[in-house]
């Protein structure tokens, strides 16, 4: 039975349009954003077409509050009960307790709270394990009295990302973090920007000071490139996604994923299990592009799309054919790219057509094109440049002299 636009989009109804196409007929498989014009397949649920608004249409100047009122430390700061408030911390943005920088955009906020707090606290046991795996012979010189430290960043024009990493080091150590940015702001244009003070036991910030530098300079990289890339794409009017790859360092892809994200790149497939991706070596290994993508559907069902990497056209059209939902156009030129993108777009209109293989930041405008919605970049991870922190322990002020009173005087013979 045939639904209406009204019965099929349901609480998003009026943000999207079914296409139109040039005959004047109407596409009743595709569904059009009217906001960006972004395409969507008929069979999208209304969930992911209001994650679509959430994410790509906020309303400006967005922010999170925090949750719920810290208690305080030994040491009289305001020391976070659980990783949620220290979290909620990292991207509160209220007045009273921030004066510095733009409101950040309410996707980047609440990025942190998509981390599962189990997998934050584990990496950071195991970050610390692998720095300190016995003994700390440089601790028994710092004791463990309080002290505070200072986070700098030197690298002017970066975006701070990986926040929620660092806190969750220095959490593990029973330290403190308070930052004076949040998640996705751009640092600068000084060359040398205050980010966030750390309080807590010497030996124990000391101990958490490299892997939590490592985090933060890495994840803050890879969400400037990101953002910068981004920024080329909304300058030429380029709708689609700039994504990422499984191109990740071993062991740290949850911080690199996450750093896309905050960048406002697209994380691509997480793994394996994300999506059925098939590769030349998958389709030559089992005979053929149609045999490959009909055995992935039989396992992968309603829940998972196929993505096929694709040589040719004509390759392409096989795919789309086999009932592939994404096209991947591997190493083509930009020109025939676009002419392939066309092609395909015309005789399979809900197919999702990527670009990839060759892409650098400085040729990615070639690859913008009404046809192509999604540009994928190795380099986003492999040889992106780090960002400059440091982390400096603050001197402790020398005691004010004491007056003494005259009673008190020695008496001079």
């Amino acid at each position: 039975m045939e639904r209406d636009e009204k019965t099929l989009l349901g609480p998003v109804n009026g943000k999207f349009r079914f296409k139109q196409l040039p005959n004047g007929t109407v596409d009743k498989s595709t569904v059009i954003c009217n906001l960006c014009s972004k395409e969507f397949s008929y069979h999208r649920s209304s969930s992911s077409l209001k994650y679509h608004l959430n994410a790509k249409h906020l309303v400006a100047g967005s922010q999170v509050r925090a949750a719920t009122a810290p208690e305080a430390g030994a040491s009289g700061q305001p020391r976070p009960a659980t990783l949620d408030q220290a979290f909620n911390k990292l991207t509160d943005r209220s007045p009273e307790t921030r004066g510095q920088g733009s409101m950040v955009p309410l996707q980047h906020a609440v990025a942190a709270h998509a981390i599962p707090p189990q997998a934050l606290t584990q990496l950071a046991r195991d970050w610390l394990r692998e720095d300190t795996p016995n003994f700390d012979p440089s601790g028994v010189c710092v004791g463990s009295g309080d002290v505070e430290a200072r986070l700098f960043c030197k690298t002017a024009g970066s975006v701070l990302a990986g926040g929620p990493f660092f806190t969750a080091v220095f959490t593990e150590l029973g330290c403190t973090v308070n930052w004076l940015y949040p998640e996705a702001a751009e640092i600068g244009p000084d060359g040398i920007t205050l980010v966030a003070e750390v309080r807590g036991p010497a030996r124990c910030l000391l101990l958490g000071e490299r892997p939590a530098l490592n985090c933060l300079a890495r994840a803050s990289g890879i969400a400037t490139r990101c953002a910068r890339l981004r920024a080329m794409a909304a300058a030429a009017g380029w709708r689609g996604e700039v994504a990422g790859t499984r191109k990740t360092t071993p062991g740290f892809r949850l911080v690199e994923k996450y750093a896309m994200l905050v960048g406002g790149a697209s994380m691509h497939r997480q793994d394996l299990s994300g999506m059925a991706m098939l590769k030349d070596n998958h389709v030559w290994a089992s005979g053929s592009i149609t045999k490959a993508v009909q055995a992935t559907r039989a396992v992968c069902g309603l829940t998972s799309k196929i993505e096929v990497e694709c040589g040719s056209t004509e390759e392409a059209c096989e795919a789309a054919g086999a009932g592939a939902d994404i096209v991947m156009l591997d190493n083509l030129p930009p020109r025939e790219l676009h002419a392939s993108a066309l092609l395909l777009k015309q005789e399979f209109p809900a197919l999702l057509v990527e670009a990839s293989g060759g892409v650098t930041p400085e040729n990615l405008p070639r690859y913008f094109g009404p046809h192509v919605d999604i540009i994928s970049l190795g380099c986003i991870t492999q040889g992106c440049p780090v960002v400059d922190f440091s982390l400096k322990v603050q001197k402790p002020s020398p005691p004010p002299p004491q007056s003494v009173s005259p009673e008190d005087r020695p008496e001079v013979l």
